[in-house]
């Protein structure tokens, strides 16, 4: 019981929770949902070493990263090589391809065991590789994903794909 004019947060946050079903409501000083607690490793010093300041860090786990640059600049290298990263920690490894130009040599010379723990997939439409990632974090809970969207912009939407868009 709390005094007139106090609130609760406590019971407040048992309140959304419930209403919800899931637990999405939090007091950040007992637990921060949003706190990186482990890394993947990006294959750079360098770089791992500047994405969190004072910690050889790398790609946050549970959060989404996108590489960008210009057309050839080693984007999806890169991508590569934290896969075979993430391999290493345990993660399954699902690589999207919406341009259908990944080589399985290409993969394996960047350290990627495409024997173990890896998917590829062609992606279809945004709709469908959205749908997928759902499903498989579903239906696999217990496992830890990687996974790597090659490329979001040359992936069509599904209403382009039905009408006369023409992407070239």
């Amino acid at each position: 019981m709390t005094k007139a004019g106090k609130i609760d947060i406590s019971s407040m946050k048992k309140f959304v929770n419930k209403k919800v079903g899931l637990n999405i409501a939090h007091d950040l000083n007992e637990d921060n949902p949003t706190e990186v607690k482990e890394w993947i490793p990006t294959g750079s010093r360098w770089l791992d070493s500047i994405t969190c300041r004072g910690k050889m860090a790398g790609i946050p786990v549970g959060k989404i990263t996108e590489l960008a640059g210009l057309s050839s600049s080693g984007k999806s290298y890169m991508a590569c090589q934290i896969a075979a990263k993430a391999q290493e920690k345990g993660h399954c490894v699902v690589y999207f391809d919406a341009e259908s130009a990944i080589d399985p040599k290409f993969l394996e010379n960047s350290g990627i065991d495409i024997n173990k723990d890896f998917l590829y997939i062609q992606a279809v439409s945004v709709e469908k590789v959205l749908e997928i990632i759902e499903d498989l974090m579903t239906e696999y809970a217990e496992r830890q994903f990687l996974f790597i969207w090659d490329s979001i912009a040359a992936t069509s939407a599904e209403a382009d794909l039905e009408g006369d868009f023409n992407p070239q």
